[in-house]
């Protein structure tokens, strides 16, 4: 575990893994930390892992807020460069996959490889006007309200109801979650828009996603998927938002064949 100073921001990471192995770069999801990508981690064996908490969340420090998606994508970037890594493989989840996004249209150069899990290219008017109430809901109420409400949009109603090791890593997340962070960040997402650039993305890419993600209908996933060049598309189910926390095992697999053959082409 380390960290570092990226101007104002100080960013929590770890870097795991053999110096000259391939870097393969984690980036969580909205209300959670790098742990997120524990259960992970043993499809990444013999890689070289790099997990960071984005700005607000986990142990990185917290600036005042706006926040944008851009600046998200500046801060991994700026990573990359003060740790010396040139090129990675990006996975990225939700919040996590916006910023993959951007970095696929602004920065290829520095990627290998995209992986898209559960994400979206923008909102509805509706889930944008949302995310925006929220944002000020939890302003003014905090967040703790919030926090049924927000599991059964992450996780099947068998996760939550049994307790399972996803729902229990996500429910304690959720509960340190700063307001200011969650409105920074709400109000950030509620703005992106990609769709128009995603064409751009000229590097390999593979999107995740479930068919019963209330906040990313399939047929967004499936717009994300075809307006990327060559991208393909694999989906988690019985699973809500976090799928790959129900489904460990798959997208394990999923993400190490994915990895694997882009390597060896």
């Amino acid at each position: 575990m380390g960290s570092v100073s990226l101007g104002a921001l100080s960013v929590a990471y770890d870097l795991d893994g053999p110096e000259n192995a391939p870097t393969v770069m984690l980036a969580h999801c909205f209300a959670a930390d790098r742990n997120f990508w524990r259960p992970h981690l043993t499809a990444l064996a013999g890689f070289r892992v790099l997990r960071f908490d984005a700005r607000g969340h986990g142990q990185t420090s917290r600036p005042d807020g706006p926040y944008t998606v851009g600046d998200m994508t500046d801060d991994v970037i700026a990573l990359m460069n003060r740790l010396g890594i040139a090129h990675a493989h990006y996975v990225g989840v939700s919040m996590g996959g916006m910023v993959g996004q951007h970095l696929g249209i602004g920065h290829s150069d520095r990627l290998c490889s995209l992986t898209l899990l559960n994400t979206a290219p923008r909102y509805t008017p509706a889930q944008q006007e949302l995310w925006r109430n929220r944002a000020a809901e939890v302003l003014d109420r905090g967040t703790e309200h919030l926090h049924d409400t927000m599991m059964r949009r992450w996780f099947t109603d068998q996760e939550v109801d049994t307790s399972g090791p996803g729902y229990r890593y996500m429910s304690a997340a959720f509960r340190r979650f700063h307001p200011k962070t969650f409105a920074a960040c709400a109000l950030a997402l509620a703005d992106l828009d990609t769709v128009d650039q995603l064409s751009q993305i000229r590097i390999p890419t593979m999107v995740i996603a479930a068919p019963d993600d209330p906040g990313i209908p399939p047929e967004i996933s499936e717009l994300l998927a075809a307006q990327i060049p060559g991208a393909a598309l694999h989906w988690l189910t019985p699973a809500r938002h976090l799928a790959s926390l129900e489904h460990v095992e798959t997208f394990n697999s999923q993400l190490k064949c994915f990895l694997m053959e882009t390597i060896n082409k």
